[in-house]
């Protein structure tokens, strides 16, 4: 047996009796580490649940917390996000920027008012109220609104529509426009709102807001014509101050509204102590609707008797998507000697060829009796001061006329219109021949020729 073999057997034994208790050994170290790992996790098993304890907590805090904000009701006030761009994000905008022009077929001079303001109005300056001036080009008007929209989740919100321009100047009145640079600025709409929760929603509005009463308002671009009509310039209120209360029915399509302001003109302060009533009745479908508007109160400057008012009747219908009408009626009255009262009556179609293209006519007539409208004709034995050494009377009058309107849409936002209108009058006391001017004094009639642009800031059809 040589060494070698000595030496390996002799490794062998030992490894073969040493084999228990190596592996005795490493059970114990497997055990050790298996018995640290489970005190471990069970400490991150204590930590867990104590952490999701605290999360319970909190989450409870919050949603007693939450209960208590909505009982309060100041999450009706919170809206969905604060700061500023938050709050602008809740504005919607609007508006709309026009330009025009008129051409008055009578020819009309330059002489009598120093320039050719008034020179469409007639000799009253009742007529083309905000286009008055021919021959002219004009900056017609800017106007802007702003409105925070109400809800059932917003109640609270505000609107804000202003006009700056030609347009503007000649609503403040002719005091308003002391130079000739179209750079007025008026007030139309300024109002806070709040939908009420009775109902179906009762809104109430306080401030300054547009009439109800008529089918034309004096933003150009809401109208069929370029011109507002005789019926809206001599019979119906542009605006007011005071409070209404709006309320609709459900889906049955009727709605109301009842308001006190301070009277058939927006005066701030109150021209007298009595308050005027606001009020409104009206039904709607997808096909027509109809309304009764009207104003009644006390309006004359210092004194709380003699009532007057307006009753107005306004009905719509859409046979076909390209074919609209409206037709609309004021009854005007004042509790004076002599009962001065006068009527009119306004009726309009507008039929669209394309999507983009559109013809509107209105036709319309109008009468006072008893001086009414406060208008004056040339007479020799008058005694009011006329033009050149002329006097005048008082006088009743009958007015008519028709007014054909072309649209035309170049782009989503940019419309431009022509328009050609006529104009008669005739006087019950006075010579008929006199009112509206012409190269070489007066007649009774007037042609009126007009372009306007206008680029509306949203696109045409989603704010009409």
């Amino acid at each position: 047996m040589t060494l070698g073999w000595i030496v390996s057997s002799a490794v062998l034994a030992g490894l073969i009796f040493a084999a228990p208790s190596l592996a005795t050994a490493a059970s114990a170290e497997v055990e050790r580490h298996i018995r640290e790992t489970q005190a471990r996790m069970q400490q991150l098993d204590d930590k867990i649940r104590a952490a999701s304890d605290q999360l319970d907590s909190a989450n409870q805090r919050v949603d007693e917390q939450s209960a208590l904000i909505e009982r309060s009701g100041l999450t009706e006030t919170r809206g969905a996000s604060s700061g500023l761009p938050g709050f602008l994000g809740q504005i919607a905008v609007g508006g709309s920027v026009q330009a025009s022009y008129f051409w008055n077929v009578n020819g009309p001079t330059a002489g009598r008012n120093g320039g050719m303001d008034g020179t469409n109005a007639g000799l009253n300056g009742a007529f083309y109220p905000l286009h008055s001036d021919a021959n002219s080009f004009a900056f017609q008007a800017a106007w802007i609104d702003l409105e925070r929209e109400i809800d059932e989740e917003n109640r609270a919100g505000f609107r804000l529509e202003v006009a700056y321009g030609l347009t503007a100047e000649l609503l403040g009145g002719i005091g308003n426009r002391e130079i000739r640079d179209d750079s007025g600025f008026y007030l139309f709409d300024g109002y806070v709102q709040y939908l009420a929760p009775i109902g179906d929603g009762l809104t109430l509005k306080a401030g300054r807001f547009g009439t109800t009463i008529g089918s034309e308002y004096a933003n150009d671009a809401l109208n069929w014509n370029i011109t507002q009509g005789s019926v809206y310039n001599l019979l119906e209120p542009l605006d007011h101050i005071g409070v209404t209360a709006e309320y609709t029915f459900g889906d049955s399509g009727f709605d109301a509204k009842l308001g006190a302001v301070n009277g058939y003109f927006a005066n701030d302060p109150d021209n007298n102590e009595s308050k005027s009533l606001l009020g409104h009745v009206g039904w709607e479908n997808e096909l027509l609707s109809i309304a009764l508007n009207g104003i009644w109160g006390n309006e004359q400057t210092a004194s709380s008797e003699n009532s007057s008012g307006v009753a107005n009747l306004l009905f719509t219908i859409d046979p076909t998507e390209r074919l609209s009408f409206w037709v609309n009626a004021d009854y005007d009255w004042i509790d004076l000697p002599g009962n001065p009262h006068a009527w009119g009556v306004a009726a309009a179609g507008r039929f669209a060829f394309t999507d983009r293209t559109s013809l509107a006519l209105r036709a319309e007539y109008a009468t006072d009796d008893d001086n009414f409208f406060g208008f004056v004709g040339f007479d020799p034995d008058g005694d009011i001061p006329g033009p050149d050494g002329s006097t005048l009377a008082l006088t009743d009058i009958r007015v008519w006329g028709i007014t054909a309107t072309l649209d035309h849409l170049l782009t989503d936002n940019l419309k431009i219109r022509g328009e050609v209108r006529y104009d008669d009058i005739s006087k019950k006391d006075t010579d008929d021949g006199e009112f509206f001017e012409n190269s070489s004094g007066f007649s009774d009639d007037q042609v009126v020729i007009g372009a306007e642009v206008i680029y509306n800031f949203n696109a045409w059809g989603s704010d009409e």
